[in-house]
């Protein structure tokens, strides 16, 4: 190899020649130098060395290495590639002159880069395969003064030397820099550097500096749908010094530019500026990366006057098309927060691309076009999948929040409201389930009265297969599930808590039935016409919803076919099986329901609406008057003493079959709802079973319960299994009617009964009490032929005793006494229904003897006190050893001693063997 490849002398000689001639020229050339490496090339020694080994690399075809190490005071920075040429040794020899051609994918087009070398060092050596050369700033000195020059400062870069040194082994260049000032500084800027520099220098895969590798991996990227664009992942690799980090870059290219963006959601940075391909001084705000080949000015700083910024926003929608929606939205640039025109330009380019291609993620996963598109705030993934079919103009629910409108708004996305929602959503088909998922989905969204408001306007199915636009007059109920014609319900299958919170209510089968526009159904039904055209069939399904639910009168009315094929009430027809239709007379007026109707609509639930299978009741919640078309209604009603509170009585009582008495009171006696009828004797049923049902030839009423033993003997027990449920219908001893009072006084007069003095005596109570209170007039009971005497027999002559001390001297087959105590009132009322003399009428008692004059303080007659259980009374006392009366009827008289007689106020009592005075 010649000792002087690049004819480094004669290119000495011709810039010596060139200052020689013009001194000014070497003051210029110093100048131009020192502004470029205080100014151009501060702080850029290894990006213009990573960019010409770049340069380097893709000029030989080969894998770009950068190596840098520190010898002493020397920094080496080696390289493979392409070595130095003479067209590269004069390029670096010239100022503002470069080898590389603009067209060839080349970084460095001003010949100026390598002045970087000139910020750190005086002495300035590249080894290379084909030829080594140096710079030397003490040397030019030198040779500029031997010139017969004398300046002060002369450019290191302008005169070169040749050099044997060979660059380093496994690389073809090697630039060795004597460094002016201690290396660490220097050494730690590359470090922080050179991960950024492997990404834009495609060219350069590796740099190592000082036993730190850092990587550069390229691989093929996610499909991009135009083929002008394509994508990569790019990965960087630090290793050394004990340590490793990676870091992986999408990056889309589109023409000459590259947005990178981190590819595994890092955090985007404040700030970045723009690369083209090495970075310069114009600040960006964009949230990715840009890389592009837009020509500089020569300090690589700045832009070229004529290179247009806008340019560069190709291939920024590409990249966002390969995000996820959260961050395709976080990557949109705004213009508030551009740092320069530049940013701006950029900015005002790259938004324009934004609103005029479909990129932003839509519900159903295609890219939309803003300005057709709209945002539902707080969108979940399960309402975009229910709406998705038929909106699709809806963004994606990841960026369905309140905290991305503004940006989409900006872009020209418009929201979607809940009121505006609910008028597309108007004329859709689905199934009822389809909605109620639907709701399910939207119920999250409505937590305030203000977007129960905006849903005014929701669809909603009802049951009867019809579209309901809002709540407005709709039900749920929790028990019907069928449709009612007279009511609009929510299909069973669309129903969800969210419809009544917006303000549907809640419906139980009580209000259902007592509804007034079913009861204008019924009145409206043609009792002439075929049918109810479903109606019984419906109501019958809401019926069998509530066993319970309370079922209004009126519902009886409901028309019904019969088995002759003509619509009658419910109430004026029994089931065909009927058990009724067994104790009736044959000449009843009830029809019988047809078959059909009993199969659609249920015998117990046409039974709850008034037709007969047992007994049938009227029930008024509260009567005003005797019109409930019983029999004898008006009869009972003037028994009683005010309208009663409410009316519960058994129908129909008029058309039994005086035959089938015992079946008929069988069946009300085991009907749960009857019974109790039964037992309330002031009710009708009770009323008027007594006096008109008949069994074995006697009335109802001429019987008394089994379990009624005070009776036993006056009124024989009903033959009944149920006789004891009829209770209400039987006999009692105290009488309610004058009727009642003729039975009992009759039976205690007939002498074929065995009936105690106890019982007679509780009878006549029983009589006289009723007529005391007012409950039976005295002379509506007829005067029975004979009377039952204390002595427990039937006599025709007989005394009611009205005084207690006429007791020992009436015989006890002669007295009647009208209670177990003896009042002269009772006696005087018993007197009267019997037809019989007082005692003290028919018999005059007087006192034999005066006796002795005593007071109720005397030991007798505090003892005879003690005995009735009375006080002390007040009055004369007379003592007698023996007491005797004369007692004279009209064709009797006789003696008789008693213990104790009253005669005109004064107690006469007997003295005992033992007492003393």
């Amino acid at each position: 190899m010649s000792a002087d490849p690049f004819g480094t002398a004669a290119l000495r000689s011709s810039t010596l020649d060139g200052w020689v001639a013009s001194p000014t020229r070497l003051a210029e050339d110093a100048a131009a130098e020192a502004d470029l490496v205080t100014v151009g090339y501060r702080d850029r020694l290894l990006t213009e060395l990573a960019a010409n080994a770049a340069d380097a690399a893709a000029a030989a075809g080969v894998v770009g290495e950068l190596s840098i190490w520190v010898d002493g005071d020397e920094l080496h920075v080696a390289n493979t590639g392409e070595p130095l040429t003479v067209e590269g040794v004069r390029s670096l020899a010239a100022l503002r002159v470069s080898a590389k051609t603009p067209t060839g994918g080349q970084i460095g087009r001003f010949g100026v880069g390598f002045t970087a070398t000139a910020t750190v060092a005086d002495r300035v050596e590249v080894r290379s395969r084909t030829g080594s050369i140096v710079f030397d700033r003490a040397e030019t000195v030198e040779a500029v003064r031997e010139a017969g020059l004398s300046v002060d400062t002369v450019p290191v870069l302008r005169l070169v030397w040749p050099s044997k040194v060979e660059p380093a082994e496994g690389f073809d260049t090697e630039v060795v820099l004597s460094l002016r000032e201690p290396s660490g500084p220097l050494i730690e800027a590359m470090l922080a550097q050179a991960p950024d520099l492997v990404v834009e220098l495609a060219a350069l895969q590796r740099i190592t500096v000082g036993g730190v590798e850092i990587e550069a991996e390229r691989s093929a990227g996610p499909g991009v749908a135009d083929d002008e664009a394509s994508s990569a992942i790019v990965t960087v690799s630090v290793s050394g010094a004990g340590s490793s980090s990676t870091q992986r870059w999408l990056e889309v290219t589109r023409g000459g530019t590259r947005w990178l963006v981190d590819a595994d959601g890092g955090r985007t940075p404040d700030h970045d500026v723009l690369r083209a391909p090495t970075p310069t001084d114009i600040e960006l705000s964009l949230p990715c990366r840009c890389i592009t080949d837009l020509a500089l000015t020569p300090d690589r700083r700045h832009l070229h006057p004529r290179a247009e910024i806008r340019y560069a926003a190709a291939g920024y929608v590409d990249l966002l098309l390969l995000l996820d929606p959260v961050r395709r939205l976080q990557l949109v640039p705004e213009l508030h927060l551009a740092r320069n025109r530049d940013d701006v330009r950029l900015i005002e380019a790259v938004r324009e691309q934004l609103r005029d291609t479909a990129w932003l993620p839509g519900a159903d996963g295609e890219a939309l076009l803003p300005s057709r598109s709209v945002v539902l705030i707080g969108l979940t993934d399960r309402l975009a999948e229910i709406l998705a079919e038929h909106f699709a103009d809806l963004v994606h629910p990841d960026i369905s929040l309140a905290q991305h409108l503004p940006t989409m708004g900006r872009l020209g996305v418009e929201e979607l409201g809940l009121a505006a929602l609910a008028e597309r959503l108007g004329g859709l088909q689905h199934e009822p389930s389809w909605w109620h998922d639907l709701y399910e989905a939207l119920a999250p969204l409505v937590s305030t009265g203000r977007e129960v408001e905006e849903l005014g306007a929701l669809p909603i199915p009802r049951s009867d297969g019809r579209m309901s636009v809002g709540v407005r007059g709709l039900f749920v109920s929790d028990r019907i599930a069928t449709p009612m014609r007279w009511i609009p319900t929510v299909h069973t299958d669309a129903r969800h808590s969210l419809l009544e919170r917006l303000g549907v209510q809640e419906l139980s089968v009580t209000d259902a039935l007592a509804d007034p526009a079913l009861r204008v159904l019924i009145e409206d039904i043609d009792p002439e016409g075929a049918g109810d055209d479903g109606l019984a069939a419906e109501i019958c399904a809401v019926l069998r919803a509530d066993p319970d639910a309370a079922v209004p009168t009126w519902l009886a009315t409901l028309p019904l076919l019969d088995t002759d094929g003509e619509l009658r009430p419910a109430d004026e027809l029994l089931l065909p099986d009927s058990p009724l239709l067994s104790v009736l007379v044959d000449d009843h007026p009830f029809g019988v329901v047809d078959d059909e109707v009993v199969s659609e609509c249920g015998a117990g639930e046409l039974r709850r609406l008034g037709v007969g299978w047992g007994f049938l009741t009227v029930d008024d919640e509260l009567p005003v008057a005797p019109d409930h078309d019983l029999p004898d209604e008006e009869d009972w009603w003037d028994t009683l003493p005010d309208a009663p509170e409410r009316l519960t009585a058994v129908r129909d009582l008029d058309l039994i079959d005086d035959r089938s008495w015992s079946e008929a009171l069988t069946m009300m006696a085991t009907d749960e709802d009857i019974a109790p009828l039964l037992a309330d004797r002031d009710g009708y049923t009770s009323w008027w079973l007594r006096r008109h049902a008949e069994v074995d030839g006697l009335l109802l009423g001429e019987y008394r319960a089994p379990s009624d033993e005070i009776l036993a003997g006056i009124i024989d027990p009903l033959d009944h299994p149920h006789a004891d449920a009829l209770v209400g219908a039987l006999a009692r001893l105290e009488p309610d009617t004058a009727v009642d009072a003729d039975l009992l006084l009759t039976r205690l007069g007939d002498p074929e009964r065995d009936i105690s003095a106890g019982a007679a005596v509780m009878v006549h109570a029983a009589v006289v009490a009723a007529c005391r209170r007012g409950v039976i007039d005295p002379a509506d009971v007829e005067v029975p032929e004979r009377v039952r005497t204390i002595a427990g027999i039937v006599t025709e002559r007989a005394v009611v005793v009205d005084q207690p001390w006429f007791l020992q001297a009436v015989p006890d087959l002669e007295a009647v006494l009208a209670g177990p105590t003896i009042t002269p009132a009772d006696a005087e009322v018993l007197a009267t229904l019997l037809d019989l003399p007082l005692g003290s009428e028919e018999y005059t008692a007087t006192v034999r003897d005066p006796g002795d004059t005593a007071t109720w303080a005397h030991p007798e007659a505090v003892r005879f006190g003690a005995e009735r259980g009375v006080e002390v009374p007040r009055g004369q006392v007379r003592l007698h050893d023996e007491l005797w009366i004369s007692l004279r009827s009209a064709d009797s008289r006789r003696d008789i001693r008693v213990r104790w007689w009253v005669e005109d106020g004064v107690t006469h009592l007997e003295l005992r063997a033992t007492s003393t005075s």
